[in-house]
């Protein structure tokens, strides 16, 4: 039989820990980092520069639901993105209302040293673990991993 006091401690954490992750992961791994590089860039820039690394492009609405953002802040992110160059926007030619993004070189070039300067803050966090705990942590994401995985 399970526990209850247990399983009442595990849901709350569950619903606590992602958020003050999110949040400070967020902070001292994407803002700080993207203040430093470049004072234009906002952390759902970076989000879209990312996901438009995964394939050639995308459809801006497919990013809208990848991302889970309004189609408003998406039309003034690809714009703003444009004006930096590190995008190119244009229309699908059997369907103009479809439109496609691509990240484009400078935009990739940007990307991959965002994403080098976030590899190197992460090393230097996670040195406080000891061996011990890195184990108990990987062990402790799988078994959240597949939690997650459950609703899908």
């Amino acid at each position: 039989m399970k526990d209850n006091t247990q399983i009442s401690k595990i849901e709350e954490m569950l619903m606590i820990i992602p958020m003050k992750m999110c949040r400070n992961m967020e902070h001292r791994f994407v803002n700080i980092i993207l203040k430093d590089i470049s004072k234009e860039l906002a952390k759902h820039h970076y989000m879209i520069l990312r996901t438009l690394q995964e394939k050639e492009k995308f459809y801006v609405t497919e990013i809208v639901q990848i991302l889970g953002i309004t189609k408003s802040q998406m039309t003034a992110s690809v714009d703003k993105l444009l004006k930096l160059e590190y995008v190119e926007r244009w229309a699908d030619t059997q369907d103009r209302r479809k439109v496609y993004i691509a990240i484009t070189k400078k935009g990739t070039k940007v990307t991959e040293e965002i994403n080098i300067r976030i590899k190197e803050r992460f090393n230097e966090d996670i040195g406080i673990l000891s061996n011990q705990e890195l184990n108990e942590l990987e062990k402790g994401l799988k078994v959240l991993n597949k939690f997650c995985t459950l609703a899908d």
